[in-house]
């Protein structure tokens, strides 16, 4: 008998993400699993307060413990369940349809093809794909090429506290336009997963900062991922975001890390280029379901 509760204390996030390192432990290299550097991304420098969450997510458990969360906002969901109880999803499908939205709804919820249980329980409960669609790319670091030095005039170093009005400047080249405020990235920097990260800026010789990238790194299940990656345009196509990327990349593998994720817009071609310029393979196609309830 499964039993449904809100986001009640910040314990619970702690919770939220044992799961996510657990499934991460669990499948190795496949992808997408969500990962704790998508949580405190999210949570601490896309959302404008880390108390959404008590708004936001439910607790889905059995008689022992908890087996997952749901992810609910105004027409649409997600749910992460930990691997060995995959079989309860279509219970929980059903709870979320009677139980979180209003009859006459259309919701929407994602799925990559590759994850054929979540894909055909969506189809056959009358689910069906928009057009929209999301990429998914997975790295082997075993398999990647050394990094190149960046072109003269450039250089590469952490991003430090100093840099926390730059980059929320420029957060929205990485992110759609959707922007942060410095206050939320400082909050970013002290979440719990930020002090495995690799937060790389690449400054001009003016120390103007045109370019970054953070590599999530978890150090439970050795596998990392990146988020968010941007340049600005004047400075693109130049070789910098390729030798940043694969400087990183390739300091993961020094430490032990073994694979590393990324996600992007499906009709973002040119990240998708970048991505596979150094390394990453596309795992399946991270597709949109929609069922009006």
């Amino acid at each position: 008998m499964l039993s449904y509760r809100k986001f009640d204390k910040e314990s619970d996030y702690n919770i939220m993400r044992c799961i996510v390192q657990h499934n991460c432990a669990q499948t190795g290299h496949l992808y997408p699993q969500l990962h704790i550097g998508n949580l405190d991304f999210e949570r601490y420098a896309f959302e404008e307060s880390p108390d959404i969450l008590y708004k936001t997510t439910w607790f889905v458990s059995d008689n022992k413990m908890e087996i997952g969360f749901i992810t609910v906002e105004k027409d649409e969901f997600y749910i992460t369940l930990l691997l060995e109880f995959e079989h309860h999803t279509e219970y929980i499908l059903d709870y979320i349809e009677h139980n979180y939205f209003i009859h006459g709804h259309t919701i929407t919820t994602g799925a990559n093809s590759e994850d054929k249980l979540l894909s055909n329980i969506l189809e056959e409960r009358g689910y069906t794909k928009t057009d929209r669609s999301r990429f998914n790319g997975i790295c082997d670091l075993s398999k990647i090429s050394i990094c190149s030095p960046l072109p003269d005039g450039f250089s590469m170093r952490l991003s430090q506290m100093k840099d926390v009005e730059r980059r929320a400047e420029i957060f929205g080249l990485a992110t759609g336009g959707i922007g942060t405020t410095a206050e939320r990235y400082e909050r970013m920097m002290s979440s719990p997963s930020y002090c495995y990260a690799m937060d790389l800026v690449v400054q001009t010789d003016k120390a103007e900062i045109i370019a970054y990238c953070t590599i999530w790194e978890d150090p439970v299940s050795k596998i990392a991922i990146l988020e968010p990656v941007a340049c600005v345009e004047e400075h693109r196509r130049k070789g910098i975001m390729k030798s940043t990327l694969l400087y990183g990349m390739n300091l993961l593998k020094e430490r032990g890390t073994k694979y590393i994720y990324v996600g992007t817009g499906g009709n973002n071609i040119a990240s998708q280029t970048l991505y596979k310029s150094v390394g990453f393979l596309e795992y399946g196609i991270n597709c949109e379901w929609q069922k009006t309830v």
